[in-house]
């Protein structure tokens, strides 16, 4: 089944609101196997609602429009579907009764613009009961394809999927599943990646292998159609396993794990703390690391040391050398992690420096220079590292190479025995 989904609401158009009905009904949509190819945002303008709705059926079997079934006269999603198949509108006395029961229910006082919502298509039309809201959905059949219609507000459109359309669209589209599976991969950029599995992506028809690509991060979907879930996990993994073998040590998780999550079960297995000096980052390393709960059990504290003389007099780090080198420099970043580490007693101790940006650039040191300096207590290293973007985007940058620092040393600790 070609799936297509058009959402109504200028106020999406401007970027007012979040479109999160888009990834709730992606991810569902294809875990119920469904073939999601096209989707669109469109006005609140009834000649545009109807072209989008015609070409929509023009190329798709189920269309699912969420927005603009609601009292007020910018709500035309209706008469768009309506004009779109050519039949019209009537009033449902069933469909009334159940919005004045909604009024009554929730002792909210009932205008003469609701009754707007108890128009229905005229033909080969079912209504679904909206238990949250006022406005109803519909389920329009039109020549053998169908239209789906639910209110914008997530929470009633969730709760209409979840009673209604979700086990309707099940029992149209039969024994057909799409699962997916997330490798994560850290330390290569998205074309690097690519290049390396490239012989596994062209010898695939299914699953198929797809990029996306975040601040240091480097995301592999691995996504196979098939008649039930076992079949289609089996056909998965045996993908994600010559991917994992291609890409190796950057790999350092699958679907929802996050790098803080990683780096602190290979804290916890290897019985090491760590603590943190940062100074372009602002924290955001040590914010990241205390997200996951039980973090207290290896890390230490960390120190946001932005002025020099506070990495002098905190950090130990020599004022010769800050003379000398600058503030950003391996020599510091080497410092500020030795300095960390030995004030809070921690077996690693990572710092970090950089010129975030926009301002506070030379020739010699652009925007985006960041060191990254780690420490033990038999080693001390650091790596320099160019990264671009805006302020928000290196401070992430920077605060993903970090944990991915701490992560590989940790995968030569534990080799090492």
């Amino acid at each position: 089944m070609k799936c297509e989904l058009i959402f109504v609401g200028t106020e999406l158009l401007l970027g007012q609101i979040v479109n999160t009905n888009a990834v709730y009904l992606g991810e569902n949509l294809a875990n119920l196997g469904v073939d999601l190819y096209y989707s669109s945002v469109v006005g609140d303008n009834l000649d545009r609602i109807k072209d989008a709705i015609k070409h929509a059926l023009s190329r798709s079997d189920l269309i699912i429009i969420t927005g603009g079934l609601g009292p007020t006269f910018d709500d035309i999603t209706r008469e768009g579907i309506a004009e779109a198949l050519g039949r019209e509108l009537v009033f449902d006395p069933n469909v009334m009764a159940q919005i004045e029961e909604h009024f009554k229910r929730t002792k909210f006082h009932m205008l003469p613009m609701h009754r707007r919502q108890a128009y229905v298509i005229s033909s080969g039309c079912q209504v679904i009961p909206n238990l949250i809201g006022s406005a109803p959905g519909l389920i329009v059949e039109a020549d053998g394809k169908w239209i789906i219609a639910m209110p914008g507000v997530p929470r009633e459109m969730k709760k209409m999927c979840e009673d209604r359309v979700f086990p309707w669209i099940a029992e149209k589209v039969g024994n057909v599943v799409i699962k997916s599976k997330v490798i994560k991969v850290a330390g290569m950029g998205e074309s690097t990646v690519a290049n390396e599995i490239n012989d596994i992506v062209e010898s695939l028809s299914n699953p198929t292998i797809a990029f996306l690509c975040s601040p240091g991060e480097v995301t592999v979907r691995i996504t196979a159609k098939a008649s039930n879930t076992d079949e289609a996990y089996q056909m998965i993994n045996d993908v994600a396993q010559k991917v994992k073998a291609k890409l190796g040590d950057n790999v350092f998780g699958e679907d929802n794990q996050i790098i803080e999550q990683v780096v602190g079960k290979m804290l916890v297995d290897n019985h090491k703390t760590v603590a943190l000096a940062e100074s372009c980052t602002g924290g955001l390393v040590s914010d990241r690391i205390t997200d996951i709960s039980g973090s207290s059990d290896y890390f230490l504290g960390g120190v946001i040391a932005y002025s020099n003389q506070l990495k002098i007099d905190l950090l130990a780090v020599s004022k010769d050398d800050i003379d000398r080198y600058g503030a950003v420099s391996a020599t510091v970043a080497e410092q500020m992690a030795s300095g960390v580490r030995k004030l809070a007693k921690s077996d690693y101790g990572i710092g970090i420096t950089g010129i975030a940006g926009p301002t506070g650039a030379t020739s010699e040191k652009p925007v985006g220079l960041v060191y990254i300096g780690l420490s033990s207590k038999d080693k001390v290293y650091s790596k320099e590292f160019r990264f671009v973007g805006d302020r928000t985007g290196i401070k992430r940058w920077a605060s993903q190479s970090a944990l991915d620092m701490l992560r590989r040393e940790l995968l030569k600790e534990s080799r090492n025995g």
